[in-house]
């Protein structure tokens, strides 16, 4: 979606168009989970969360700049509303289990055998997983990734590169 048609779908849901709201629900359902759920790293939450963000969008459709990169809009109210929701429950952020070491192999040079590609996701760190996010869920460039995470475009390709090698090294 350009942002064009985004702003057109904005404002219809400003006037009360539910119509409009299901399309921008369809098409942005999963980069908000995605999101959500990199942060809160709990499902139910994350669903939660995901729910209040589509009604919260209902109500401040108004509050839509055109021209400013929706996509970029979205996940920061998304990503706000997940931090708060952590603040709100009291819960520190859960810690990726990894799978246990074998004897004498470091993390790196083992090969996990046999995973799902969810369970190789779930292997990666809180910030790889973000990374890989955004870049294939949301379709984000490196530079809007690395100007939203306030970080160099290099440390950022790095970063998904190094998530991609260990996807690579899971046998889904």
């Amino acid at each position: 979606m350009t942002d064009r048609e985004f702003g057109k779908y904005m404002s219809a849901i400003a006037q009360g168009d539910r119509e409009s709201l299901r399309a921008v629900y369809d098409e942005y359902l999963k980069l908000i989970f995605a999101v959500v759920y990199d942060t809160i790293r709990q499902r139910e939450e994350a669903e939660d969360v995901t729910s209040e963000f589509f009604i919260k969008l209902y109500r401040i459709a108004d509050s839509y700049k055109k021209g400013t990169g929706h996509k970029r809009w979205l996940v920061t109210i998304a990503k706000n509303m997940a931090i708060d929701r952590i603040r709100k429950i009291d819960r520190e952020m859960l810690v990726d289990e990894m799978p246990e070491r074998n004897e004498g192999k470091t993390m790196e040079s083992q090969i996990v055998e046999n995973l799902t590609l969810k369970q190789a996701v779930a292997t990666l760190k809180p910030e790889e997983q973000e990374i890989l996010d955004l870049k294939v869920v949301g379709g984000f460039t490196f530079k809007e990734i690395a100007d939203m995470k306030g970080r160099p475009i290099g440390t950022i390709t790095w970063i998904y590169n190094q998530a991609i090698q260990k996807l690579r090294r899971c046998r889904l």
